[in-house]
């Protein structure tokens, strides 16, 4: 830059506007190799270094590390006679990034000889950082608005937390995370974990996260005395940038995982309670207080999401229970007579209707042997005890695809399909014998148990079920009358 001779009465004037520029704005002068020569005392505020630590230092010491290795073209750039002016980032003597809006001018002699480098920088951080904030919250709205809409699709809790994932990390500019969601199995807290960052880090680790995905659809953490537990078992924010130094740390990561150098564990809540945590792990420069506040939103609606589907699991719980109740004898835990005659009914008209795929099928109806006197002699609390384990001896003598029901006081029924005649014969003598040999036991007292059995094969001739049953119960009226303990 070639500076005209000034005539006295102009001196007054630059000085005062040189003096204006130095307090506003950072001065350095380069030489030609880009070395520092002078700076001002307000780049050096600026940058937090001494004049002495900058003077004599290249202009790579500011760079960061991305940016190293386009230095030499941008200062060839320069030293041709570019001026540079805009947005760049520098690095600060205590390693945080600032944000300069700087101008790289050449300086050259009366002749045109290039003397060096001026720069001028302002410091636009907060400037930036405020924008960035506004594009953060623009990219975490969207976040919210997709696992919303991917809830809403499928009510699927992992898979909206596994749509949101990936863009969690980009946003956080974090490396590893997880998102998890605190269970409650016998009073003792794990973490059941839909969505993780890539565990590939060495080959069992691999393998053991396939097998979770494929087994539970996710991970369960059962062991929470350590940093990310502590999140959830203290109902507490974790942010720590040197892991050794917390309390919950364990020292260093197991082995097949990745070395944390910075954690992040927000509690996920509702009304108050822990429900979920988000694990955010090694993000450059360390995790603040300002990330925990741009997340608040995110965390606010997964826990809405959380409660949401936890509430959805409790009421598909209790219409299971309800359901299972209705259709279930209430001791012995099997169908009952109205859920039999629905599944009976099915099988029948299938026979009916369908001649051609018709299956040898075979019903036979159970009655205990003087039951009453079991009841009598031993109370019917007794009288429970055989049902029960009766019950699970007819279950254990039959196959998957056969029926067994409780068909009202002391007598079962079993519906059982592909058997022909003399197939159900033998499978109703052996469970015959076997529970005539089996000691059922209450309080210590052993009562002998025997049944009598009515056995029947499917007929083409039967109108409805009904006439089926009424066979049956005649066969097995035959079998008391010729003496109990035996089929007929």
């Amino acid at each position: 830059m070639n500076i005209p001779a000034l005539c006295p009465p102009d001196r007054y004037d630059i000085l005062a506007r040189l003096t204006a520029l130095d307090r506003a704005y950072g001065i350095v002068e380069f030489d030609l190799n880009g070395c520092m020569v002078s700076v001002n005392p307000r780049l050096c505020a600026i940058l937090g270094y001494s004049p002495e630590e900058l003077i004599g230092q290249p202009h790579s010491l500011l760079l960061p590390p991305e940016q190293q290795g386009e230095h030499d073209s941008f200062w060839q750039g320069v030293l041709c006679g570019e001026i540079y002016a805009g947005k760049c980032r520098r690095i600060m003597r205590s390693g945080r990034s600032v944000w300069l809006h700087a101008t790289y001018m050449p300086i050259s002699d009366e002749v045109g000889s290039l003397l060096g480098v001026i720069k001028l920088a302002h410091d636009i951080t907060s400037e930036v950082l405020a924008e960035q904030r506004v594009e953060l919250q623009s990219q975490l709205f969207d976040i919210i608005v997709v696992a919303h809409q991917s809830f809403l699709l499928d009510r699927n809790l992992a898979s909206a937390c596994d749509t949101v994932f990936e863009r969690l990390l980009s946003v956080s500019q974090s490396d590893y995370g997880f998102i998890g969601i605190v269970q409650c199995e016998e009073e003792r807290l794990s973490l059941y974990v839909p969505s993780i960052s890539n565990v590939s880090w060495n080959e069992a680790t691999h393998a053991w996260y396939e097998q979770q995905r494929q087994d539970r659809g996710g991970l369960i953490f059962s062991k929470l005395d350590n940093l990310f537990g502590h999140v959830v078992t203290h109902n507490t924010l974790v942010c720590c940038n040197d892991l050794p130094s917390h309390p919950a740390s364990r020292g260093v990561s197991p082995p097949g995982h990745p070395h944390l150098d910075s954690f992040l564990g927000i509690p996920i809540r509702h009304k108050g309670e822990a429900i979920g945590m988000i694990a955010l792990a090694n993000r450059p420069g360390g995790f603040d207080e300002a990330l925990v506040t741009l997340l608040d939103p995110l965390t606010t609606t997964l826990g809405t999401l959380i409660h949401a589907r936890n509430l959805e699991d409790e009421r598909n719980r209790m219409e299971r229970v309800l359901r299972f109740n209705a259709e279930h004898d209430f001791l012995t835990k099997l169908p009952n007579r109205s859920s039999f005659f629905i599944q009976a009914n099915i099988l029948f008209d299938h026979l009916q209707h369908h001649p051609a795929e018709r299956e040898a099928c075979c019903l036979a109806l159970i009655d205990i042997d003087l039951f009453k006197q079991i009841n009598d002699e031993y109370g019917h609390l007794a009288g429970d005890a055989v049902l029960k384990d009766l019950a699970q001896l007819l279950l254990q003598a039959v196959r998957s695809q056969d029926l067994v029901a409780r068909f009202g006081g002391e007598e079962f029924i079993m519906l059982l399909r592909g058997a022909t005649l003399k197939d159900a014969q033998e499978v109703m003598d052996r469970t015959r014998q076997q529970i005539e040999h089996h000691v059922f036991l209450h309080h210590d007292q052993s009562i002998a148990v025997t049944i009598s059995v009515g056995l029947t094969p499917y007929q083409p001739s039967y109108h409805c079920m009904d006439d089926w049953l009424q066979c049956v119960d005649l066969r097995l009226y035959d079998a008391k009358r010729q003496g109990r303990n035996r089929i007929a």
